[in-house]
């Protein structure tokens, strides 16, 4: 917990104190005031798109314009989009049809913002996974505090600055800082909390969050692993794969973490795959491929693929920051860079005899946040939809799933918890509370003391036997 005379614990306090204070003077945001507020965070958004592509070049020291305007502008655009069409539709109350005896009383769901959220964004898209969040909380009504990640720090000043001009205060605080400003915001009596980051990392965010019985929802990404079928087309799946595994230089929740591919066709597959970046990547100096984060990040990479058997993916060498994407050979099931979520461009390939086999692989691993499937929509396809677990499952596409706002984007076990996007994210950071309406001809009024006769045939009929 930071200490009362940090300057950053001094903010965060201060932002929390006055949402909490405009909660409890107005309650959630009206309908209008959301639309309003989702407008001018679009229009915010589009002005500023030149500035945070150069401002996560400069974050990452070398990260695509196009990736950047894609995934982190585009994409965040379409989602606010999606939204404001169908934003009334998802916060009216909802009838609830009432059973005899109740059947003359009335029921309603009223869709409520759960109050005050709070929002903690990792590094690897530093700009969509702290606004994609915001976007549901602000749906639902809550107020927000945002803290980016301080391994972007341009980024985050940037997005302070866009969300201070385009939003009022009393909506949208934005708090920058290291780890212990999380830590503090994880501490803070809030109404729900997202945190998307690693397992590790989660782990601490649910267990401060318990202490305030916060519910929380956890991003946290994991091995998601890539079953190529014997039906697959070779060279589609791989110029597939690759490009799920290469964008943002393999730094993506939901990036491909392991091949596995039938033992038959793995060297043919080496080379599909080989080709494949060679097609996407022509020039990886161009400005189309992405450098690793941080120099931490690349010496960690160098320890996962240490000691196993690696082809490059690209012909030249690469300089630092940039890393040479790689395949691994048939890495040990026991070895670090199986055991980890890898979260850059190394792609372990493995070989396998029989589905049974490649399940077995996937099932010794902890729930992934998604299983992609390579072929037709075969008996073994099924096999693996209904054997396995993970958050979801992609068949013929990678990573694309995730950017679509009307699936729910969201892990089990040691992949997450909670969904979040499009309605999912609505869902998320609303509470259905019911309301309930009794009619004067109330039924249950017969079950009152003093018990007589009607209550008697009252309950003979409630307990009466029904054919199985």
């Amino acid at each position: 917990m930071l200490q009362p005379s940090d300057p950053s614990a001094s903010e965060l306090h201060v932002h929390y104190n006055r949402l909490r204070s405009a909660w409890d003077r107005d309650g959630e945001i009206d309908l209008s005031s959301r639309r309003r507020t989702l407008v001018a965070l679009r229009n915010a958004l589009i002005d500023r798109a030149d500035a945070f592509a150069a401002t996560l070049n400069d974050d990452f020291r070398g990260r695509s314009r196009h990736e950047t305007l894609l995934t982190e502008v585009a994409l965040v655009v379409s989602a606010i989009d999606y939204t404001l069409a169908r934003i009334q539709r998802w916060a009216r109350p909802q009838r609830i049809a009432l059973e005899w005896p109740h059947w003359l009383a009335a029921a309603r769901l009223r869709k409520c913002a759960r109050g005050v959220a709070g929002i903690i964004g990792p590094s690897n898209y530093p700009l969509q996974l702290a606004i994609m969040p915001l976007i549901s909380a602000l749906s639902a009504g809550c107020r927000t505090i945002v803290k980016p990640s301080e391994a972007a720090p341009q980024t985050a000043i940037l997005l302070r600055s866009m969300l201070n001009d385009a939003v009022d205060p009393e909506i949208v605080a934005v708090v920058c800082g290291g780890p212990q400003v999380a830590a503090s915001l994880a501490e803070l009596p809030l109404d729900v909390l997202l945190f998307t980051g690693s397992h590790r990392i989660g782990m601490k965010v649910a267990a401060a969050a318990a202490n305030n019985l916060t519910p929380v929802l956890l991003e946290l990404g994991g091995k998601s692993p890539v079953i190529v079928d014997s039906t697959s087309d070779l060279a589609r799946s791989a110029a597939t794969i690759i490009r799920g595994k290469l964008l943002n230089a393999g730094q993506t929740c939901v990036a491909p973490d392991y091949v596995l591919v039938p033992q038959d066709k793995f060297e043919e597959f080496v080379e599909k795959l080989q080709r494949a970046a060679g097609s996407l990547y022509p020039d990886p100096m161009s400005g189309d491929y992405t450098a690793v984060l941080s120099d931490a990040a690349a010496v960690r990479l160098k320890r996962l693929e240490a000691d196993h058997k690696t082809v490059a993916l690209f012909r030249q060498p690469l300089q630092a920051p940039f890393y040479q994407p790689k395949l691994v050979l048939a890495p040990a099931a026991d070895s670090e860079i199986m055991r980890e979520e890898i979260f850059g461009p190394l792609l372990p390939l493995i070989g396998y005899q029989k589905i049974e086999d490649a399940i077995a692989t996937v099932k010794r691993l902890p729930p992934a946040l998604v299983i992609y499937w390579f072929g037709d929509a075969n008996a073994r396809m099924e096999q693996v939809i209904r054997s396995t677990s993970s958050g979801a499952v992609s068949i013929n596409e990678t990573v694309i799933h995730a950017g679509i706002s009307a699936i729910p984007l969201g892990g089990v076990g040691a992949s997450g918890m909670g969904r979040y996007h499009g309605r999912a994210g609505f869902d998320a950071f609303t509470h259905e509370r019911p309301v309930f309406r009794q009619s004067r001809l109330n039924v249950t009024s017969l079950m009152r003391p003093p018990y007589g006769p009607l209550a008697e045939r009252t309950l003979k009929s409630l307990l009466r036997r029904k054919p199985l």
